[in-house]
Order: C-alpha cells, then structure tokens, then sequence
C-alpha cells in the first residue's frame, strides 16, 4: 500500500473528476442507506482501487471497494464489478466492524477502528488492542492501537496472538490516508457544494 504524499494527492485530486463523479450516486446512496459520510466511503474506496470498478488484485479480490469472494457472498452481492453492489457492500460491511466495536469507544477512535478492522481483519485489530494494554496503553485509543498495529508482523509479539501474524503497518497508512483523502473531498465539497455540482477545478 503507498504511503499519502504529495504525488498521490496530485492523481487523487486528478481523478475526482474522471473516475469519482460518475460513481458519487452510489456513494451518496450507501451513504444514506447507512448513515456513514460518503466522503469516507469514497476516501477508503480510493485506496482499495482508485475508483476503477474492474479492478482486480493478485488475491482475488475485485470491484471498487475490492471485496473477497467471501465477503460478498455473505452480503448478497451477485456482481462484484457493479459499482452499485459494490460501494453499497463496503458501507455495510464498515458499519458491522463499526458495530463490534465496544460501545464505550466513542468517535472519531470508533471510526479509525472500524476502518482499521475493515482493511486488516478484526481478529488482528483485537490482537493489537491486547498488546496496546499489556504495554499499558489505552486499548479504545486509537492513537494508542496505530502505535502497537506494526507489532504485528514481529514475531516476538504475534506468536502470542490469537490471530497471529498480519502487515500490521498497512491499517495504520489506510486510517491516514482515509482521513487525508476525506479531509481532500470535504474541502472541494465546501468549495464547490460536491455532489450537487460539477468537481472540476483545484
């Protein structure tokens, strides 16, 4: 997973127009059918692939929000490819890691959580929140979990995990680099009302 920088920025800001635009009625719908801001919906499905429907990675998993086999089995999604399917299954899918969350972790933490779990798995997001309280950090802190979240991939921590081994630096880079694309599309959604008018222009 690239690292948020100036030249991811420059092709992210390039592709709003090319690729989000057509695709921002599904964000909006997902966004209304789960309560969760669109922005974030489209920030995470740049990361997973860069607002191209037909996308498909070495592992399978394929369409804008690159869901598993799996995944859309259990939500009921037939076409993976269909935008349509695909953002409305993401939504829901960040909204049931969202819900595992304990209640007594209030926002933003629960959203960075929810994010994290969406990218890594929620097994190995619970295994972090165990070592961040056994090297006494606040395990419903997000700024305390990210720190531990590496840890993942050293064996003198994992094997002490339920669920073992996981690139534990690839959630941490995914919650930043949502929260950096977000911050991008609601400063031109303030700029220029996004989704009610055109999204040309810097």
């Amino acid at each position: 997973l690239p690292t948020y920088d100036r030249v991811n920025t420059h092709y992210f800001r390039r592709h709003i127009e090319s690729r989000l635009r057509p695709l921002m009625p599904y964000f909006e719908a997902a966004a209304r059918r789960t309560g969760l801001d669109w922005k974030l919906l489209a920030a995470m499905a740049y990361q997973e692939s860069h607002w191209r429907p037909e996308a498909v990675s070495a592992t399978g998993v394929r369409g804008v929000m690159m869901l598993t086999q799996a995944t859309a089995r259990e939500l009921g999604v037939e076409d993976r490819e269909d935008p349509r399917e695909s953002i409305l299954a993401g939504a829901v899918y960040l909204v049931r890691m969202r819900n595992k969350i304990p209640a007594r972790i209030e926002e933003p933490d629960r959203t960075w959580m929810a994010l994290a779990a969406y990218n890594i798995g929620w097994g190995h997001l619970e295994d972090a929140r165990v070592i961040t309280q056994r090297q006494g950090g606040d395990p419903d802190r997000w700024s305390d979990v990210k720190d531990r979240l590496p840890l993942l991939s050293d064996p003198e921590f994992y094997r002490d995990t339920r669920f073992g081994y996981a690139r534990g630096r690839e959630p941490v880079r995914y919650v930043a680099n949502s929260r950096s694309y977000s911050d991008i599309l609601t400063w031109k959604a303030g700029r220029q009302q996004l989704g009610a008018m055109s999204m040309t222009g810097d």
